[in-house]
């Protein structure tokens, strides 16, 4: 029976593709709106970041400007990661299929 079973499952394909799917447009420029709120948050959480680590820095105040280091460290991550989303996804996906 897991044999039987085995040998069924063993010939399904799967091929992702978007072409003719109803919204597929639609889901693409919000992935794409997704991606650019990502960068904006990324952009903002550097700036805010380094002006907080600057100034407390320079006042004297140790914890906020680690703080402000954590934040600036995070936008830096966050960017990483939005614009490396993709290719890992396909890259995974590729790999779990052997391609």
């Amino acid at each position: 029976m897991l044999l039987a079973l085995s040998l069924v499952l063993a010939q399904v394909t799967m091929t992702p593709d978007a072409g003719g799917m109803p919204g597929g447009a639609l889901v693409q420029k919000l992935l794409n709106w997704g991606g650019q709120l990502a960068l904006w948050g990324s952009l903002g959480s550097i700036l805010v970041g380094a002006a907080v680590y600057g100034l407390s820095r320079e006042a004297g105040n140790y914890g906020a400007a680690s703080r402000g280091r954590t934040l600036a460290m995070a936008g830096l991550v966050g960017a990483i990661l939005t614009g490396l989303a993709a290719t890992l996804v396909n890259l995974l996906f590729s790999a779990a299929n052997g391609g």
